[in-house]
């Protein structure tokens, strides 16, 4: 008894399991769709493998989530019973009506190309979640930190919705101070001149200077890459963190630790391929040992190593290969430096897709890139690619993976993901001096229309005079690599001390391009009308009185430009020169050639709370034409910068009580920073500088004297960010002048434009 007793229990379990058998690995011979009326059976049923064999908790979650993944329901049920394969759906509701409240013109169009949810659209809440995002992302990256937006729902007939979004940006998320705290070495007020973000002010307007956590996360490595520039290899920007105050503005902070000062040791060069040839090794190692040796150590130089490397290796055809520059930390802040140069397998770029670009054109992107499809996979320029177009400041995120190809054996695809922010700032200031007032307004959009294309207007008010310009540049005009620059300006100069005023208007269209390493050629072409008038004809003398008149001129001209600076914020070391050339053509009222050439060197004297300078200029104007005297607004002027102590146009002939300007002019100015005892808070900069130069020649009279004496200075300046705003002082004693020049002692500057 007990025997047949096992026996059912065994026979029981055995047909348990082959009815879980037979549920679990039998085949789908039918699949029943329920609840849908939009969405085509065949569509969800393409979704099913029919071919498998088990179908269990796992298959039926996972098709549940593909059909999910559709977004064209709302709800999904799957039952399997009896070899039939059972989908009940509930269907997402379509868009009939989309409205955007709150938000109109420039931000409307933006917005609507941002997000995915449109008139006849299919709604689901996962994409209404994703636009919502997507919208606050968009403002955010502008300054409006508080931006909320609150979508409004409305159900109608027929599992139809009408969809509201109504956007309230709020005022912009103003930052009412910056600070740096930790072992940060340089003072305050150099490193806000590092970052892109900037405090609000009462003399700003409208400049956006907003929090942004884009901006943020990119003036953390903005501050890396300084501190790597002036050798502290062990910096770390440890926290970026912003507080609000009562008024709602924020506060912001960045922690900093610098670490100490490295510079570099040995540099090697290590072959790990038989493919380099031992005379480009030999050289290799020249070009490497040149740029570090006895120098401090800089990101900027290794920058400059890896690409003098990569530009020899292809120029001497080297195609699949790599270089990986090493650094190694040693002892008494040394960092050697290890240039492997490897080969790297052939493998072929297939094909470059970029996705996230919903305002930029795609073809702003490739211009930036400095490879394509068909090229041999190279890392160094894929890194070189991403830093460009980073650069740009078109997006807030630059990303990129690297996929096998599926058609393509031996071959990547290049996935480039990338996430808009905006481009376009209206700014707006005011300042007050020694020289007088203005007032200073500029719209900007550096990607207009995502094309890549840089607008700005510019108007200023001032004591001096007005000028309005509008300026167009196209960085790759019709793929020529080559920059495209087109501008139009009005202006009026009144020349308090010169007897005149002048009024200007004028176009000028040039372009720019790279000739040589960091040496720039730029070549244009403009036309202007000039009219200068007699302030007082009384006080004049008749000579003056009968350089007045309507000038038109058309010419052409060039510039050369090279930096070597060590850094464009806070240079320390380097140089930078210029040679500027402007010829009015013969059928000019008045043909007319200025020359000017300029540079600046800068070095690191005592320690880094002296850093000196040295800057000249030299310029001429003359007539093309001997039987005429160039206009009067081509004449040459010192500037409160080329010679202080000296009122502005306050040096040089002069014709009766007149400052008339020059023919020529010859600057130098030596300057140094040195270590005050103002608080920190207050930023504080202080210089001490010896100025010297002369403005000579009057090609309209002979009779007027240009005194050939060197006319020099000496004194002290001081730029401190003050509660009342930003405050320049310069106090300047003469050590040589002529007896018709006007002195200047005291210059003081308060509020700034932007």
């Amino acid at each position: 008894m007990q025997e047949r007793i096992k026996l059912i229990r065994i026979l029981t379990v055995i047909l348990f399991l082959l009815s879980l058998t037979s549920n679990s690995f039998s085949e789908i011979k039918k699949v029943v769709i329920i609840g849908n009326t939009r969405v085509n059976s065949n569509t969800i049923e393409s979704l099913v493998d029919k071919k498998v064999s088990n179908v269990d908790s796992i298959f039926i979650n996972n098709l549940t989530k593909k059909i999910y993944d559709t977004d064209f329901f709302s709800d999904v049920k799957i039952s399997y019973n009896q070899d039939i394969l059972t989908i009940t759906v509930s269907e997402n509701s379509v868009v009939n009506f989309f409205y955007i409240n709150g938000i109109k013109d420039d931000d409307l169009d933006k917005v609507n190309k941002m997000i995915s949810l449109k008139e006849n659209s299919i709604f689901s809440s996962s994409k209404l979640k994703k636009d919502i995002e997507t919208i606050k992302d968009y403002f955010k990256s502008g300054g409006y930190f508080r931006v909320s937006v609150e979508p409004e729902v409305i159900k109608i007939a027929n599992n139809q919705i009408n969809l509201i979004l109504n956007i309230d940006k709020k005022d912009v998320s103003k930052i009412k101070n910056i600070y740096f705290i930790g072992n940060k070495y340089f003072k305050s007020s150099e490193l806000i001149d590092v970052i892109s973000s900037a405090e609000d002010g009462w003399w700003k307007f409208f400049s956006a200077a907003g929090l942004n956590e884009q901006q943020v996360e990119y003036d953390k490595q903005l501050l890396r890459d300084f501190y790597k520039s002036k050798g502290f290899y062990d910096v770390q920007i440890e926290t970026a963190f912003a507080s609000v105050d009562n008024s709602k503005n924020f506060n912001l902070t960045y922690s900093i630790n610098s670490g100490k000062k490295y510079k570099f040791g040995q540099a090697e060069v290590k072959v790990n391929a038989p493919m380099y040839k031992e005379n480009d090794i030999l050289e290799i190692k020249n070009i490497s040992n040149k740029l570090t040796s006895n120098e401090n150590y800089s990101i900027l130089v290794l920058e400059q190593l890896n690409k003098k490397i990569n530009d020899y290796l292809q120029s001497n055809r080297y195609n699949n290969y790599e270089v990986n520059i090493q650094e190694s930390k040693k002892q008494n802040e040394i960092i050697d430096v290890l240039v492997n140069l490897n080969q790297e397998q052939k493998v072929l770029i297939n094909k470059i897709n970029i996705s996230g670009n919903t305002i930029t054109h795609e073809k702003v992107i490739r211009d930036n890139l400095y490879l394509s499809e068909g090229d041999n996979l190279n890392t160094s320029k894929i890194k070189k690619s991403i830093d460009n177009i980073k650069s740009k400041q078109y997006f807030s995120k630059v990303d990129y993976k690297l996929e096998d190809s599926i058609d393509k054996k031996n071959t990547k695809d290049f996935n480039l993901i990338v996430k808009e922010q905006a481009t376009g700032n209206i700014s707006a200031g005011v300042g007050y001096g020694t020289n007088g007032g203005s007032f200073q307004a500029a719209i900007d959009e550096r990607n207009f229309l995502g094309q890549g294309i840089n607008l700005n207007f510019t108007g200023t008010i001032a004591t001096t005079g007005v000028l309005g310009e509008f300026t167009y540049v196209n960085p790759n005009f019709r793929d020529s690599d080559r920059e495209l620059s087109a501008s139009l300006i009005a202006k009026t100069d009144t020349f308090k001390n010169s007897g005149f005023e002048n009024k200007t208007y004028g176009t000028k269209v040039g372009t720019k391009y790279e000739i040589y390493e960091d040496l720039y050629f730029r070549p244009n072409a403009n036309i202007q009308s000039d009219k200068s008038t007699i302030n007082d004809t009384s006080t004049v003398s008749a000579l003056l009185a009968s350089r007045a008149g309507s000038y038109l001129t058309t010419g052409v001209g060039y510039n050369f430009s090279i930096d070597r600076r060590d850094s464009k914020f806070n240079p320390t070391n380097g140089w930078s020169s210029y040679f500027d050339q402007n010829i009015a053509t013969l059928i000019s009222d008045v043909p007319t050639v200025t020359t000017s050439i300029g540079s600046t060197i800068y070095k690191e004297l005592f320690s880094s709370q002296y850093i000196g300078s040295v800057r000249i200029r030299i310029a001429n104007s003359s007539s093309l034409d001997n039987s005429k005297d160039i206009k009067l607004s081509d004449r040459l002027f010192a500037s409160v910068n080329d010679l202080r102590g000296f009122e502005l146009r306050g040096v040089g002939p002069i014709d009766g009580s007149d400052h008339v300007g020059g023919n020529n002019l010859a600057t130098v100015s030596l300057k140094s920073t040195f270590p005050n005892p103002i608080p920190e808070s207050l930023r504080a900069n202080t210089y001490i500088f010896l100025d010297a130069g002369n403005v000579w020649g009057v090609d309209y009279s002979d009779s007027i004297s240009g005194s050939s004496k060197i006319r020099s200075s000496t004194g002290l300046a001081l730029d401190i960010m003050s509660p009342l705003g930003p405050l320049s002082f310069t106090y300047a004693v003469p050590l040589s002048k002529a007896s018709t020049d006007i002195s200047q002692r005291f210059l003081f500057n308060i509020g700034s434009s932007f």
